[in-house]
């Protein structure tokens, strides 16, 4: 499985380079071609591939509900994303949100047409023919969590071929964090689950 990860989280050091040149090795990835989306995406650095965490493969059935779904924050959930990352399954692809603060998120997901920014209202635009919003709960500012929130591309370009075409932090508004899926086709299975160590937000959806 193939995990596309932000700039900050992928630098790797003069010296880690060298130890790899010396041993002979070299690297294979390459930037995905960039999607069509009306949002200025940052495109500038490679996007690399990165290794699946341990517990992110448990699940290898495709999932098969379109329906809206939900999940409830703990009481002491105050979450910020520090990192997303879409990956690749056989039958369908794998978005993860992963956050850093206490508790447990919430969320909730369905598939629509068109999204508009909550709070301001601003139209958004994502590629593909229908979007999964997922209104992440138990969300909070990094000022209150102290957690250094995700810095890299976003929206975050999927590779071709997959039924997602991208992933955009929209931002939090009253403990909400909008977050958007761009999906190839509107009659996408899905599910939505939590993971621990660290806290995840897990995204399948089927090809």
């Amino acid at each position: 499985m193939t995990y596309l990860r932000s700039r900050r989280t992928l630098a790797i050091s003069s010296v880690a380079l060298a130890a790899i040149a010396l041993a002979g090795c070299s690297s294979t990835d390459s930037e995905p071609t960039a999607s069509s989306t009306s949002i200025t995406a940052s495109t500038s650095s490679p996007v690399k591939a990165a290794p699946l965490a341990a517990d992110e493969g448990t699940l290898t059935a495709a999932p098969t509900a379109q329906d809206a779904q939900t999940g409830t924050a703990s009481a002491d959930a105050a979450l910020t994303i520090s990192d997303m990352r879409i990956g690749t399954h056989d039958g369908f692809d794998r978005v993860v949100f992963e956050f850093g603060g206490t508790g447990t998120p919430g969320w909730r997901s369905e598939i629509v047409s068109t999204a508009n920014q909550q709070g301001s209202g601003k139209p958004l635009a994502v590629s593909g023919q229908a979007i999964l919003q997922v209104m992440i709960t138990g969300a909070s500012m990094p000022y209150a969590t102290g957690v250094e929130e995700y810095a890299g591309p976003n929206p975050l370009e999927a590779a071709p071929g997959g039924i997602v075409t991208e992933v955009r932090d929209a931002g939090i508004f009253e403990g909400t964090d909008q977050t958007l899926i761009g999906l190839a086709r509107p009659d996408a299975d899905y599910r939505v689950y939590t993971l621990d160590n660290p806290t995840r937000l897990v995204v399948d959806v089927a090809r």
